[in-house]
């Protein structure tokens, strides 16, 4: 089931998936303010600030969100990953859910299921609660109303993990999660119904710049996919031309790898039917995700600079080691972080997780989904579209989706998009470079 735009999380939906452009602490590089400079072409001018993400050097993300890659697991996979390990460890994120993998509802419900495991058992019990999303965030809650003591730690600076809200031009810059993916019979609707917040209904049938050639010669080869024989072991790629044509690599960036956060060799075939079916349209909220994350958490602390290093575990209970050395003890642990950190193998299991656990973590995908947050002087695009695409013909994918955040929040800003193998070609490259990149392909736009 296709994740419009993919931010779950991603991007990842969506979660996915935001980095900083310097540091994890950071939303900018220097004083936020864009390279200046160059020869600009037609009526695109200079931006003065701008917000980069790179996910994929984030230590506590590694990626922007999960993706089904082929395996012999197929869809079972997160169910593997969710599975409670010795009655003690717990797991949750948005790469344990079945329904709504990539996306903060997704996240929401998977802690809230990983507390209701707790819950089941003993009564008051001490939780340790790793990460602060929607995943850490929902189970410590839900843990805490029902009289457990829990600890919510949290190893950056800030709180939130892939939902990370930043300001650019005085209106909300989502540097992970952007949108609530299929509004109807959606807990984060209901989330954003409590907090009494304004929502902006997206219209995806507002976009310019559709190469519609491309998309028709897409769908010739979708057909394929619904006939081949092992979607879960088989990746998108075995249905496509190799290498593919400069028009089917645009398409298959829009239409795939602007999803996953992952390119068609990567992505199995079954990743199309993963999830529970999405019902009413998608939305962005003019006043920001964090207002929705700080809504459920209420009063609770969040421990941050608390970095986990190993959890060890037994029938007695679970300690984890910090960074600093520190110890910390309890009955249970829920443990939140992304996909890509779990697959660095960057925090210790004592002992080692089960077989299960370990070939759930190999075979998920952990997708990539960049944005760059532009403010400008002034509008110079179309103010009516809701989304502009871009067809890239020497470098297919590159920079091939903008948001027109002027409808969304009435202030002059883009929100640009790399996605899979594009992401990472700019994930280690210098604030200038990305952002003269976007004002480059910009002007060859509005040329």
């Amino acid at each position: 089931m296709l994740r419009a735009l993919g931010l779950g999380s991603l991007a990842l939906g969506s979660l996915v998936t935001a980095g900083c452009s310097s540091s994890p602490s950071s939303p900018a590089g220097g004083d936020g303010r864009a390279p200046q400079g160059g020869n600009p072409k037609g009526p695109v001018p200079d931006p003065v600030n701008f917000l980069r993400t790179s996910w994929s050097t984030d230590p506590f993300a590694l990626c922007s969100y999960s993706y089904l890659a082929p395996s012999e697991y197929g869809t079972d996979v997160r169910k593997m990953l969710a599975a409670p390990v010795a009655g003690r460890l717990h797991f949750a994120g948005e790469a344990t859910s079945s329904d709504a993998p990539a996306m903060t509802h997704g996240a929401l419900e998977s802690g809230r299921r990983a507390a209701l495991e707790i819950v089941k058992g003993s009564p008051g019990q001490s939780v340790l609660v790793v990460g602060s999303g929607f995943a850490g965030t929902g189970a410590a809650r839900a843990l805490a109303d029902k009289g457990h003591q829990v600890t919510l730690l949290e190893g950056r600076a800030r709180t939130g993990g892939r939902t990370w809200t930043a300001r650019i031009a005085d209106v909300p810059a989502e540097m992970g999660a952007s949108w609530i993916h299929g509004s109807q019979r959606n807990s984060m609707t209901r989330v954003l119904d409590e907090t009494h917040g304004r929502r902006y209904p997206f219209d995806y049938n507002k976009t310019i710049g559709v190469d519609n050639a491309a998309y028709r010669e897409l769908a010739r080869y979708q057909d394929e996919l619904e006939d081949v024989a092992e979607p879960d072991n088989t990746a998108m790629s075995a249905v496509f031309p190799s290498p593919l044509p400069p028009d089917l690599e645009y398409a298959c960036n829009a239409q795939y790898s602007q999803e996953y956060g992952a390119d068609i060799d990567q992505i199995a075939v079954s990743a199309d039917d993963e999830g529970a079916p999405l019902r009413g349209g998608d939305l962005l909220l003019p006043d920001g995700y964090d207002q929705l994350l700080t809504h459920i958490r209420g009063t609770m602390n969040v421990r941050t600079n608390a970095e986990v290093t190993a959890v060890a575990y037994s029938p007695n209970g679970v300690t984890l080691t910090l960074k600093s050395g520190e110890t910390v003890t309890a009955d249970h642990a829920v443990i939140t972080v992304p996909i890509g950190v779990l697959k660095a193998n960057t925090i210790t299991f004592d002992p080692p997780l089960p077989a299960d656990k370990q070939n759930a973590i190999k075979a998920l995908g952990a997708g990539l989904l960049d944005k760059l947050w532009l403010e400008f002087p002034n509008v110079f695009w179309n103010p009516d579209a809701d989304v502009i695409e871009w067809y890239d013909h020497e470098t297919p994918g590159r920079w091939s989706m903008w948001v027109n955040g002027h409808k969304a929040f009435g202030k002059p800003v883009l929100l640009g998009f790399n996605a899979g193998k594009r992401a990472h070609e700019f994930a280690h490259l210098s604030d200038q470079d990305v952002v003269a990149s976007a004002i480059d392909t910009l002007r060859r736009m509005h040329s």
